[in-house]
């Protein structure tokens, strides 16, 4: 509405006798009515007060118009007060009422002001619509109210004050629908009539909304009374014709709409539903011409009326003819208006409403409408005659529908109409006379028998071949239907009624068309009509008798599901609903009618063919009612149809009460298609109510749904226990807990215990295994727990004679075996102290009945007779014939595979390929523990075999590894194949390989001959072919993995259709067979010493375990947090996401999945079982390749995981391996306290695992000098395992003999006889004999027998030889002590080579060749154990190997049978011993650096027939990750790249290819190399007593001293340097430096007290270090320091100088030489060069060094020496004499032969004992070019890489580094304020020349890893090596490494791990390939290290005006800056270099 802009007043013909009203004041203004508010602010009323009534005017008109607007912008943003945003948006609600509140009190104020105002009225009629629009009927009444009165004053109605009084009131507002006419005269303005009409309509939508939805007084039949009054809407339509069309037609059209839509939320029966259906009808008709359409009005009338008929039936007669009293009086009041238009009472729609309204009058003999509906269809008379019934009679006999003459049928139809028009008065007239004379009678039965040939020439036409669909025929049937019915109203027959029921059946058929919906409610009208019309006459009983009356009930519900049928298979659900609803309450009233008939009648009570059909069908019925229900997603009406489908099922005629009594749930229903019908359709039901409705339990179960009674407790109970079974597949969703725990609770209730025991045992296994699925079943009772429900079966299967489960006796023996299964399994889960006795009793139990099923006879090892094989596609009917068919069967078939059934589909078995079948003929005489007295025994496997399965793992689980093989051995004779799997690798675990091997052979033939699914197979595939790559039959082992690789690529893709929970196992399944080919792939590359193949493949196995628990985490019902790593130093945060790391993700993420877990279900155990076994694999590989670190940490999540699933002997076991490392890495107290809490795990348990204890016990006592303790604990644990054999050998058969042999393809090792655990003792043993090395025990010798006739492995064998060449070993040291020739050779210095030359060889004493004999024995020993051990081998094994042949080497030279190779092979062994870890790491390394495929882990790794691995295929979106696009990249890159990979992969080549052989050894490496480099190895035997010096050079003869620590300088006043002592004393300097360093932040500047007593101690701590290098050098080294000094060739003539001056010394001490012997023995020159440069200032005891080591060279050589005869002081001065003159002769001489080299570099590598001494520092080498390298192999390496970096060929001497491409990192931290103040500005300059870098703040490890990757040199300044910004592995993956210098603290330190290597920050540089780094030992103050490094950069003249003139390099910098420090050892010493030197 517009803005109210002035006032428009009422004429003065109508208003001039109503005087004005006087003006209100304020107060009566706030009083009047409005939204609730009765007062205003104090403010606001006295405003009011002072305004005129104009300005008032003018505020309420400002007021309307603004609440209007506000209305309209609230309805435009779409807010409605019925909507959800209405209830909740407060905001707007607040909105909307303030503006109705306000314009209410305008719109008052304004009717005071302006009471003949229309346009106040207009707008008060604005406000309705906009509140209608926002759907606030409510608030709109009070505005009606108003309007209404005010309205009627206007119109001058009398008594409109009260009515305006009234508005406000509580009276109902129904009044409000109407207005009185004025009594004077009508209305003729258009405003007030345009008004009056809007009003109207506004007030039938709100009151209509108030009528239907609101609790208010309103009620529909108050609203239908209303608008039947005058005054309403239609009674002043006819005044409003002067109104436009378009307004009229709007208003009632919406009328019309409104009371439509109200209407269909209303009961249809109700007769104020129909009042106002007709009045919006009206509505409608009243509209103009061209609004609606006559057949449109005429069906919608017609429609209207037959379902308000049809939806009142049944009722009574007096109902019937009222409800066809009113609804003929309607039709008569809408001819009535619709004759005032012109063309609408005519059409053929109207013609059937008529017909229509003319039944209804003749129902009430209402002859006047009658002729009213003959007058309105055509002309006719009113009388009723014979002749005119003759006369019809005739016509209908001669009328020929099937006459192709007709044209017109329209024509016709009104024709045929008019004439039963006709015919229908006739029937009414002969109705209303009630005494018929015989003409009248003869006339009608004429008029029927004409009327039957006609109905049946119609029906035969309609539905003959042709199916003609002919208007006028069907109309004409219909009419014919009509005159049939009426014809058995007046005389009921069964013929009439039959033919009425034909002719109806048949029209419905014809009417129906499955594709046009508008159909099916005239079909469904037909046939309700056909119940109708059988319940007219509940009367006549003896015209139709009560069992006519049932059949007519059950044809009628038969055309009902014949035509739902129809709809169904046009997939036209929502229809056939609707036929099938009233089919089926008809089918179950026909059953009772019948019922009755038959106890009324019994004659009448005979079986016929179509009421056995009804009672069989009709559950079919219902079923497909709720078939379509679920197809509509209407799933409530669904299960309610399902419900009533179980009620009606034929239980007794099905055969199922038999059943219940008889079978099992499962072969119940399995028995017939009925049961499998009815076992579906349970199924549906139970589903659908629990998961889908989530209803309750009481609603759920069968048990309440059905009435008592109405079935037996017994098929109720068996119906209950279909619902259990159905449930236990969901029992992860939310609810099913519930429901299940109720539905047991109902089967215990109907299954007592004293009528069925043995079917309620059955109901209280399953609590069992719900109780075991869900903990929290027992819902507070006690009896719900396992210990009283296992109490109860047991109990209940002691009742001899169960008299009414006699058959189900043969399942005793089930029932017991799987109780016992469940109470094993809770006595796990309880984890109480008794839990592994409780275990163990009850497994034992099910083991011994399952042991008495099948006799040991001979046949018995034939597969093919005895067990059926597992067969997953067979059903058990086809399996049958594997029985023998002339034996009685002593087991019958219970566990039939349930049919699918097509609307059920049901859950795939868990397990398809098990055999659940046992065939068993118990003994004559049956024990007393089974019970057993008839001849049949019935064994369901199905049921019990998850709990075998899992009771299986469980044993493993707790270490019960006897247990679990004999029940291994019981079960293996009924579930074959994969039990013979398991029972095969627990034999092979053991060390039973001829047992396992002998199982494998038997079941190889059966799995031939069967025909098993692909998963067993592949899984049987998989485990043979493990164990025999563990007996290291590689081929056979390699055969069967490819052939389980073909089934798996040959097995169909997943199955998207299926459950998801069944989608989620059978991913899980693919995971774990993915997961077993990568661990079978691990050990045949074990097998062939591919230890890198092993790591990758057990790492993807890794990660594919956890990917698979994570799989069946989502099946999971309770979430597990998280745990938190236990190990702070976990390696993995420094390894590649490919390998370790990914294995650090996955190992986390089972901690997520498992922690606090439950298990519970086979697969879940298998899992758990597989990620156990996988971790300890790693921890094993790890362990033994040397990585200290990544073994404890899987060993701790091992132990993690075993601890969340309640495994105690997995945990001891983890911990007895972190114990083990924890003892290799000298930690023992941690180690035993690891121990303990392992022993307390296992105690009071036998096995293996106690024997495992004992031995690692004994290593603790053996590394704390307790060898007694070692030895009783080591014969204990020997006893242990002997025991354990003899109790495997009394059940595991191994005495038997195999009958079948093996192809050599399949051949395991059996060398030896089978011994329990050959391995663990093998290492007891060994441990064993070698403590008793020295005492002389006989038993030593049988130690050693037993010892050599186990079965040898690679490694058993190869620690062995290692054993014997020890033992040989010390039997030598033992001959050295008894032989007074050699007693001293123990403690002498031996040179290798021997130093000394003669012309014949020494004369050898029987003793020293016996002695050489033992040594060439000891050392072919040990060379046999590092060629078995030295790839995958121990890494201290193989180290102390590799010593233990240099030192045989030096043995055998020093006796004189060194050879010319010695030294070579000496110095190439300790090589091999240094970095052995780091070596193996490389190859690991390697094939990170360049990776270029993503592989899916699903993917099997690929190997060769022959075992080999083969690169992974390659997919086909293949993408090189870690490269840029070739746009970007350079040629210059893409070179460079090429050749780095090139050179990696020769790398990768050359260490693969690496074997440990003496004579691969005795060529030396040193000729690649420049002849100024030198190669120093420092070594230490394993007992620290003698250290190997050796040094290697191109251009000199290689050297090596085997110097002793003990004994050299021992004196009664000052013991020896030990090297533990030196080491102490180091660890204590350092200790106090890094305290002092920490300290110095609390020295102020400005105390000098304080700051010199800082000095001080660092100035001792320096004197400190200073003194115990020199110690060092001094006691260890003495004369023999000189192997350090320079390389540099001298002449010939200083040589024999040199030579001469000692020969002289010693000439005069040696006895004159032999006549016999031609020359004396001379010093070598190799020797003489070494010693020509001891200074002739050294001490006294050095010059007694070289003594008493060429004494011993001559007494060697066969010269005899009498010590006690020399005069040793004497001696040492001419010593030092002969070394001055010689020095004197050389500095006068000079080295005149030998060309000046330039930079002479020394190269270290040293053992992981020395690698914590800073060498570089100790006098002889200080000052020297001198850096670190691992071994020789990586100098090589770094040589390698170098001519490639310089792009030069030949030999390579330095890397030559650009400095102009350096990054610098420079205080990162922040907190190196004074380093970065030193520094900034000089990197600042040196930005000018290309420097990069970062300063003050940290990299990221991007810019850190490309920095290393395309520098040449990268410097940093912060704290450590800069771990905390790059990871160590990512180092480790770079192809390229630039030279570093890292200037932290020990940022070159190596983390002591005792007898593993060394791990620290330079060996991932090392790894990387850096070719020089520079890094700390200790830490250092910032102040000196900082002038430590400027030396350095000065020396290498590092400023921006350097030149291109190549200087010093790095490494002669670094040995000349020692001296610019302050504290030139503590600080000084600890830099060092790693790598080979570089220049600029």
């Amino acid at each position: 509405m517009p803005p109210i802009a002035s006032s428009r007043k009422v004429t003065a013909a109508s208003r001039s006798s109503k005087p004005k009203a006087a003006v209100p004041s304020g107060n009566e203004l706030v009083e009047k009515p409005g939204d609730g508010r009765t007062t205003s602010k104090a403010k606001g009323k006295q405003k009011a007060k002072d305004e005129s009534p104009e300005q008032r005017k003018i505020s309420a008109m400002i007021d309307v118009n603004t609440s209007l607007q506000t209305l309209s912008s609230v309805a435009q943003s779409g807010w409605k007060a019925n909507s959800e945003e209405g209830r909740t948006k407060s905001s707007a609600l607040s909105k909307v009422s303030a503006a109705v509140s306000r314009a209410n009190e305008a719109l008052s104020c304004l009717r005071v002001l302006c009471p003949d105002d229309l346009d106040v009225e207009r707008a008060a009629s604005s406000m309705m619509n906009k509140l209608l629009v926002l759907e606030m009927h409510d608030t709109a009444v009070p505005f009606l109210g108003n309007m209404h009165a005010h309205l009627l004053a206007l119109l001058g109605i009398p008594g409109h004050k009260a009515s305006v009084r009234s508005a406000s009131t509580s009276k109902p507002p129904v009044h409000l629908l109407s207005l009185p006419l004025p009594t004077i005269s009508p209305p003729a303005d258009a405003v007030l009539l345009t008004l009056i009409s809007t009003y109207l309509m506004y007030a039938i939508i709100s009151l209509a909304h108030i009528a239907i939805f609101s609790s208010s007084s309103t009620t529909p039949d108050s609203f239908s009374a209303a608008l039947l009054e005058s005054g309403t809407l239609l009674t002043w339509m006819p005044y409003c014709v002067s109104l436009p069309g378009k307004h009229i037609d709007t208003t009632l059209t919406r009328a019309y709409t409104v009371l439509t839509k109200s209407c269909s939320s209303l009961s249809a029966n109700s007769r104020s539903t129909f009042f106002i259906r007709m009045y919006a009808l009206k509505c409608l008709l009243c509209t103009s011409a061209g609004t609606v359409q006559p057949n449109t009005f005429w069906d919608q009338i017609q429609k209207s009326c037959t379902v308000y008929v049809r939806c009142s039936s049944p009722m009574s007669e007096a109902e019937e003819l009222s409800i066809a009293k009113l609804v003929s009086e309607s039709l008569g009041e809408v001819v009535q208006i619709a004759q005032s238009k012109s063309s609408f009472v005519e059409g053929k729609s109207f013609v059937l409403l008529c017909e229509t309204w003319a039944s209804f009058a003749k129902r009430n003999n209402d002859l006047r409408t009658l002729d009213r509906i003959t007058e309105l269809m055509g002309p006719g008379s009113s009388s009723c005659s014979l002749a005119e019934v003759d006369g019809l009679a005739n016509n209908l006999s001669k009328l020929d529908i099937s006459a192709s003459s007709l044209k017109d049928k329209d024509a016709v139809v009104l024709e045929c109409a008019r004439v039963l028009t006709v015919l229908t008065k006739v029937t009414a007239c002969l109705d209303a006379n009630s005494e018929l004379n015989d003409e009248l009678r003869r006339a009608q039965g004429k008029l029927q028998r004409a009327l039957e040939r006609l109905r049946r020439a119609c029906i035969k036409i309609l539905e003959g071949e042709a199916k003609v669909q002919s208007n006028v025929i069907i109309s004409l049937l219909m009419a014919i239907s009509s005159a049939l019915e009426d014809a058995f109203k007046q005389n009921p027959s069964k013929d009439v009624l039959t033919s009425s029921f034909d002719s109806l059946f048949a029209l419905a058929r014809i009417r129906l068309k499955c594709n046009d919906p508008d159909t099916y409610t005239p079909t469904l009208d037909l046939l309700n009509h056909t119940i109708v019309l059988l319940d007219s006459t509940p009367d006549h009983v003896n015209a139709i008798p009560a069992s006519a009356r049932a059949n007519y009930v059950r044809c009628i519900s038969g055309a009902y599901h014949n035509l739902a049928g129809m709809l169904y298979q046009s997939s036209k659900y929502g229809g056939a609903v609707r036929f099938l609803k009233e089919g089926c309450l008809l089918g179950s009233r026909a059953l009772q009618l019948r019922a009755g008939a038959m106890q009324d009648d019994p004659e009448d009570g005979e079986r016929e063919e179509g009421w056995k059909q009804l009672e069989e069908q009709m559950f079919r019925r219902w079923e497909l009612l709720a078939v379509c229900y679920s197809k509509m997603g209407d799933r409530k009406l669904a299960c309610d149809a399902f419900a009533e489908s179980i009620k009606a099922f034929p239980y007794g005629s099905s055969g199922l009460e038999h059943l219940a009594r008889s079978a099992t749930p499962s072969g119940a229903f399995s028995a017939n298609a009925s049961t499998k019908q009815l076992g579906g359709i349970i199924d549906r039901l139970t589903y659908a109510a629990t998961c889908e409705l989530f209803l309750p339990p009481a609603e759920v179960s069968l048990f309440t749904v059905l009435k008592p009674g109405a079935i037996t407790d017994e098929v109720l109970g068996l119906l209950l226990e279909r619902q259990i079974s159905t449930l236990e597949p969901c029992l992860r969703k939310d609810g099913v807990q519930i429901i299940l725990c109720g539905l047991l609770r109902d089967a215990l209730s109907v299954y007592k215990a004293t009528v069925v025991p043995l079917r309620r045992v059955r109901v209280l296994l399953k609590c069992m295994e719900f109780l075991w699925k869900d903990g929290n079943a027992d819902g507070g009772e006690t009896c719900w727990t396992a210990e009283h429900l296992g109490e109860e079966v047991l109990q209940l299967l002691t009742i001899e004679d169960p008299v009414h489960d006699s058959a189900f006796v043969p399942f005793r023996l089930q029932y017991t075996v799987a109780v016992h299964l469940w109470l094993s399994l809770f006595a796990y889960r309880s984890a109480g102290s008794p839990m592994t006795s409780t275990v163990s009793y009850h497994v034992e139990e099910a083991c011994s009945i399952l042991r008495g099923l099948v006799p040991n006879s001979p046949t018995e090892t034939n597969p093919k007779t005895k067990r059926s094989p597992a067969h997953a596609k067979k059903s058990p009917k086809e399996a049958a014939p594997v029985k023998k068919p002339t034996r009685a069967a002593s087991v019958r078939t219970t566990n039939k595979a349930r049919a699918q059934n097509l609307v059920t589909p049901r859950p795939r078995k868990a397990l398809e390929n098990v055999s659940n079948v046992i065939q068993s003929t118990p003994p004559k005489q049956a024990r007393a523990t089974v019970d057993v007295q008839k001849a049949v025994i019935v064994f369901d496997l199905e049921i019990i075999v998850g709990q075998l399965h899992m009771n299986v793992h469980l044993l493993g689980l707790l270490g019960l590894v006897l247990l679990k093989i004999k029940l291994l051995e019981a079960l293996k004779r009924i579930l074959y194949i994969m039990i013979c799997v398991d029972l095969a690798s627990e034999y092979v675990k053991l060390g039973k390989t001829k047992r396992a091997n002998s199982i494998f052979a038997r079941s190889s033939v059966t799995l031939k001959s069967s025909d098993v699914s692909d998963e067993v197979r592949i899984s049987y595939l998989l485990r043979y072919a493990e164990i025999l790559a563990l007996g290291n039959n590689v081929l056979g082992s390699a055969s069967f993995y490819c052939e389980a690789m073909s089934f798996s690529e040959a097995s169909p893709p997943e199955d998207k259709a299926l459950p998801t929970a069944e989608r989620i196992r059978l991913r899980a399944g693919r995971l774990e067979r993915a997961a077993m080919a990568c661990r079978v792939s691990a050990a045949i590359q074990y097998s062939r010493n591919n230890v890198v193949g092993v790591l990758e493949c057990t790492l993807q196995s890794l990660r594919l375990w956890n990917r698979a628990v994570d799989t069946l985490s989502r099946l999971s019902q309770h979430s597990s947090k998280p745990t938190k790593a236990t190990d702070d130093s976990n390696p993995f945060v420094a390894t590649p996401p490919e390998s370790s790391s990914a294995s650090e993700t996955r190992s986390n993420d089972h901690s997520r999945s498992l922690s606090q877990k439950r298990l519970m279900d086979g697969m879940e155990w298998r899992m758990v079982e597989g990620l156990l076994s996988t971790l300890l694999r790693l921890t094993h590989v790890y362990f033994t390749r040397g990585s200290s670190r990544e073994a404890e940490y899987f060993a701790q999540q091992a132990q993690d995981l075993a601890e969340s699933v309640n495994a105690p002997t997995m945990v001891a076991r983890a911990l007895m391996r972190k114990g083990e490392i924890q003892l290799y890495q000298r930690q023992l107290n941690a180690g035993r306290d690891g121990l303990a809490k392992a022993a307390e795990l296992l105690r009071d348990l036998p096995g293996v695992d106690a024997a495992d204890m004992r031995r690692l016990n004994g290593d603790w006592n053996c590394l704390n000098e307790q060898a007694q303790d070692a030895r009783d604990l080591y014969e204990e644990a020997s006893a242990m395992l002997g025991e354990l054999e003899d109790m495997l050998s009394s059940f595991d058969g191994s005495r038997r003999k195999s009958s079948v042999t093996l192809s050599p393809q399949a051949a395991l090792t059996t060398a030896g006889q089978g011994a329990i655990v050959p391995a663990l003792l093998s290492d007891i043993l060994r441990r064993h004999i070698w403590l008793l090395r020295d005492d002389g025990d006989p038993t030593i010798k049988d130690l050693i027998e037993r010892l050599m006739a186990l079965p040898a492995s690679q490694d058993t064998k190869g620690e062995e030889h290692a054993l014997m060449g020890k033992l040989t070993l010390h039997s030598v040291y033992d001959q050295f002590r008894s032989d007074m020739f050699l007693s001293s050779l123990a403690e002498s210095t031996i040179a290798l080579p021997m130093g000394m030359t003669s012309d014949r060889a020494a004369s050898l004493t029987p003793s020293t060749q016996d002695i050489l004999g033992a040594l060439d024995h000891a050392e072919k020993l040990f060379w046999a154990d590092l060629t078995l051990t030295a790839d995958r081998g121990n890494v201290p094994h193989v180290r102390e190997t590799t010593i233990n042949l240099a030192l045989i080497k030096a043995l055998q030279t020093s006796l004189g049978k060194g050879g010319k190779d010695g030294p070579v092979v000496a110095a190439r062994l300790l090589d091999a011993s240094s970095a052995i870890t780091l070596r193996r790491e490389m190859l690991e390394a390697i094939q990170y650096k360049f990776p270029s495929v993503q592989i899916d882990d699903l993917e099997w790794p690929l190997i060769t027939p022959s075992g080999s691995s083969l690169p992974r295929k390659r997919p086909s979106n293949f993408r090189r990750l870690g490269t840029t696009s070739t746009e970007e990249a350079s040629d210059d890159d893409d070179s460079s790249n090429a050749d780095i990979k090139v050179y990696w992969d020769s790398i990768r080549k050359t260490y693969a290819e690496q074997t440990s052989d003496a004579s691969l050894l005795s060529t030396t490496a040193m000729l690649q190399f420049p002849p100024h480099w030198t190669v120093v190895h420092i070594s230490l035997t394993p007992d620290k007593s003698t250290l190997f010096i050796s040094r290697q050079n191109g251009s000199s003869e290689p050297l090596m001293f085997c110097v002793p620590l003990k004994g050299r300088r021992e004196s009664d006043e000052d013991e020896h340097l030990t090297f533990d002592d030196a080491l102490k004393e180091l660890a204590e300097i350092i200790r106090l430096s890094d305290q002092g360093t920490r300290n110095a932040v609390n020295v102020r500047n400005d105390d000098p007290q304080a700051r010199a007593a800082w000095w001080a101690e660092r100035n001792t701590l320096d004197k400190r270090m200073q003194g115990l290098l020199e110690n060092i050098e001094f006691c260890w080294l003495g004369a023999f320091k000189t192997i350090l000094s320079p390389v540099s060739p001298i002449s010939a003539d200083l040589t024999a100088n040199l030579r001469a001056r000692l020969e002289k010394v010693f000439k005069r001490i040696l006895p004159p030489p032999d006549k016999k012997q031609k020359q004396t023995p001379r010093l070598s020159d190799v020797l003489l060069n070494c010693f020509s440069s001891l200074s002739p200032k050294c001490r006294e005891e050095e010059l007694e060094d070289l003594l008493f080591f060429i004494l011993d060279l001559y007494t060697f050589h066969g010269i005899p020496v009498a010590i006690a005869d020399i005069d040793v002081d004497q001696v040492t001065v001419d010593l030092r004499c002969a070394l001055e003159e010689h020095a004197a002769f050389k500095n006068k001489r000079g080295n005149v032969n030998s060309a000046p080299v330039d930079d002479l570099h020394t190269f270290l590598v040293l053992d992981h004992n020395v690698q914590g001494v800073p060498w570089e520092s100790i006098p002889v080498l200080r000052g020297q070019s001198v850096s670190r390298i691992p071994s020789v192999s990586f100098l090589l390496d770094r040589v390698r890489l170098a001519s490639i970096e310089n792009r030069s060929e030949g030999v390579v001497d330095r890397i030559s580094v650009d400095p102009r491409k350096t990054f610098f990192v420079l205080n990162p931290s922040g907190d190196l304020k004074g380093t970065e103040g030193r520094f900034k500005p000089w990197l600042e300059q040196m930005r000018s020349v290309g420097w990069e870098g970062i300063i003050g703040r940290p990299p990221s490890e991007q810019q850190f890893l490309d920095a290393l990757e395309r520098k040449d040199l990268v410097v940093y300044f912060g704290h450590g090596g800069g771990e905390q910004y790059v990871r160590s592995h990512k180092i480790r993956h770079l192809p390229r490494c630039a030279a570093t210098m890292l200037w932290g603290c020990s940022s070159g330190s190596l983390k002591e791990m005792g007898d593993f290597d060394r791990v620290g920050t330079p060996f991932n540089y090392m790894l990387a390939g850096c070719p020089l780094l520079v890094a700390n030992l200790w830490d250092v103050t910032d102040r000196d290290i900082d002038k430590f490094s400027q030396a350095v950069f000065d020396s290498l003249r590092l400023t921006p005006t350097r030149g291109e003139e190549q200087g010093m390099s790095v490494v002669t910098a670094i040995a000349q800056a020692r001296e610019a420090c302050k504290l030139k050892y503590l600080t000084g010493a600890a830099p060092v270099v790693y790598g080979i030197p570089f220049y600029l």
